[in-house]
């Protein structure tokens, strides 16, 4: 593994620190059984650096490559699929410094870059109706990150932190659209006062998604990652420094907190629609590999008791160097539930989506690409 890639990798662990082709498949409802439409995760796309810089390909579900979705010498990051997977926003290094692009998901799709300098810009997410990004950028003169939103076009663009002493980064929509979720963090104070700063805290904050309200929701000192589970629940990866290891944590926006994961490297939690698994990267001697976790029973997440965690390996080949930064590929799938409908046939018809990052969140005094 180049030099280099090992840097990025590393700095990614301090932190706790397709074609849209739809498949047609029948399903036969039978009598007095309505079917309820569910989201079910059929692949997912993933950063992996085999090819000696960051690039973002397409898996099927097990691991097996698809196609890759940027090339080229520079890297390409943090991507985020649209909730109906008709589009993917990442981060891209074309210009020598971090940008946000969007392209279609479908085979031939073409990149658009929608921020230009000299604002520096990363981890991009989706609204839920795919109609607004929600970003961290690095406004002109300034020293801290904040929290942009703009429509999918990059048009209109409205900052939404302002703060001077904190970096505001990694910013999700919760799931209803009303929220926005993204850690600040930066240099301990007293780091500040007595010079440059060798260490740096995280928490997660949550605002209403017009910026009002702002207000820290985990105690820290490292938090980060923040994923809506449900539109009530965060998950977000919590780093023990005493252990060195980090696990996935619940938090409702009441403040109740619950360990979702075994104490090892787990970060960048991406929760499914059905509330009984995430995906999430994590750590080991080999590098950085992605892992589906639910709980031992099938229980929901934030079912009471804790019956322990099965983790799976997503089976990403080794030639593909680690895998991190995982976005869901969804597709629409039929429940049947009690009903008076007639016999009917369902048709379903695939569709994709879902969302990812990494990013520091501290105060700048240089360029870097950890936001």
């Amino acid at each position: 593994m180049p030099s280099g890639r090992k840097a990025k990798i590393s700095a990614k662990l301090t932190l706790v620190r397709v074609a849209a082709v739809g498949a047609l498949v029948a399903l036969s409802v039978p009598h007095g059984v309505a079917a309820e439409t569910l989201l079910e995760p059929i692949g997912f796309v993933a950063v992996t650096n085999g090819e000696g810089s960051l690039q973002i390909s397409q898996f099927k579900l097990d691991g097996t490559p698809l196609r890759r979705l940027t090339t080229g010498p520079t890297d390409h990051n943090y991507p985020s699929l649209s909730r109906d997977g008709t589009r993917l926003v990442f981060t891209g290094e074309e210009g020598g410094i971090p940008e946000i692009y969007t392209r279609p998901f479908a085979v031939g799709g073409t990149a658009t870059q929608i921020t230009h300098p000299p604002v520096t810009a990363t981890s991009a997410s989706w609204s839920p109706d795919g109609k607004r990004l929600v970003y961290s950028a690095l406004p002109p003169g300034t020293r801290a990150y904040e929290i942009f939103v703009s429509a999918a076009d990059g048009s209109n663009p409205v900052q939404l932190t302002h703060t001077t002493d904190s970096g505001n980064t990694q910013p999700a929509f919760s799931p209803d659209g009303t929220r926005i979720a993204y850690i600040s963090g930066g240099a301990p104070p007293q780091a500040r006062a007595t010079g440059p700063p060798t260490g740096f805290t995280n928490r997660v904050w949550v605002m209403e998604a017009d910026g009002s309200g702002a207000a820290k929701l985990t105690a820290g000192p490292r938090d980060a990652y923040p994923q809506w589970l449900d539109d009530g629940t965060v998950l977000f990866a919590r780093e023990d420094l005493a252990t060195q290891t980090s696990r996935i944590v619940s938090i409702t926006l009441g403040g109740a907190e619950r360990n979702l994961s075994p104490p090892e490297h787990f970060i960048e939690p991406r929760p499914l629609p059905d509330g009984r698994s995430y995906g999430a990267t994590v750590a080991d001697a080999a590098g950085l590999h992605l892992v589906r976790v639910s709980r031992t029973d099938g229980s929901p997440l934030e079912a009471a008791g804790d019956e322990g965690f099965e983790v799976r390996r997503l089976g990403v080949p080794s030639t593909e160097g680690s895998a991190f930064t995982m976005s869901w590929v969804l597709a629409e799938s039929r429940a049947a539930t009690p009903s008076r409908a007639q016999p009917i046939a369902v048709y379903v018809l695939c569709a994709f989506g879902l969302a990812a990052l990494i990013g520091a969140g501290v105060v700048v005094g240089r360029r870097t690409s950890a936001c």
